[in-house]
């Protein structure tokens, strides 16, 4: 998520800068969604953006780790014995 801002941010102040300053209504959204979802943990565009089909980082780690299961990579794993 964080690249997501910082990249419409930065395109929004070079806008803002060349362009008109309208733009930088663009950073100004972009930081005060960044906010409400390092406070809050949600905001607007996240359930669009999974809508779209795009994933956080512990929903990737934790399907990696279910496949691994699946495909048996732990099997080889012994378990550890209690003393």
């Amino acid at each position: 998520m964080e690249i997501r801002v910082s990249t419409v941010s930065l395109i929004g102040i070079i806008l803002g800068l060349k362009r008109s300053k309208i733009w930088l209504i663009l950073p100004t959204i972009a930081s005060a969604f960044l906010l409400q979802y390092a406070v809050q943990g949600w905001c607007p565009p996240v359930s669009i953006l999974r809508g779209l089909g795009f994933r956080t980082r512990q929903e990737i780690d934790l399907e990696k780790y279910a496949l691994k299961t699946l495909r048996g990579d732990f099997d080889t794993i012994a378990p550890q014995e209690s003393n």
